[in-house]
């Protein structure tokens, strides 16, 4: 990994985080997804992203056992097309994580994680993890496996806990913990 793809993928997870967090992302036909209280900033974590890249590195083309990253879950994303450069399929992993939310949308008004969202067909379990509030420890990794990119992002604390709120709906950044960045 370079300092270049890290920066991108923490760029676009905060940028991503901020849009929703000020109500402006879409929310499927529902309408725009309410803004949040409490949507902290995420760092990027160089432990993290090694744990990342031991997952990335096995080309299982899927999620790793939990026992494999205590304290942290995981997105991951196959590219296919391997004429992409690196950052291009960072960004591809990404937009097709988050888009979950505006193809799929949360229909909770809360903004729950449901055990009906957990199982659901039409998933959104990649969005709620890059959405979590207090998900502010990131890392990332892409793998060259023999006929894909493999793409690996691990998020800390976790989230997407059954009865849970993905997020604080109300006024932008007004409850944040003390001693945390919000946008």
């Amino acid at each position: 990994m370079t300092d270049e793809l890290r920066d991108s993928f923490l760029n676009r997870h905060n940028t991503l985080r901020s849009s929703l967090a000020q109500g402006l992302q879409q929310n499927d036909n529902i309408g725009l997804a309410p803004p949040a209280t409490n949507m902290e900033k995420m760092e990027y974590v160089c432990e993290v992203e090694s744990s990342a890249m031991r997952s990335a590195q096995s080309c299982s083309g899927g999620i790793s056992q939990e026992s494999t990253r205590p304290g942290l879950k995981e997105n991951t994303f196959r590219a296919t097309d391997m004429s992409l450069d690196l950052r291009n399929v960072a960004e591809t992993a990404m937009t097709t994580w988050w888009s979950q939310l505006s193809r799929n949308g949360v229909d909770e008004p809360n903004m729950q994680f449901t055990t009906e969202l957990r199982f659901r067909t039409n998933s959104i379990i990649s969005f709620s993890k890059m959405a979590w509030h207090n998900n502010v420890r990131l890392g990332c990794a892409i793998q060259r496996c023999p006929n894909f990119y493999f793409v690996v992002c691990q998020y800390g604390p976790g989230g997407n806990n059954i009865g849970e709120n993905i997020y604080d709906v109300g006024s932008t950044c007004t409850r944040c913990p003390a001693g945390t960045t919000c946008e």
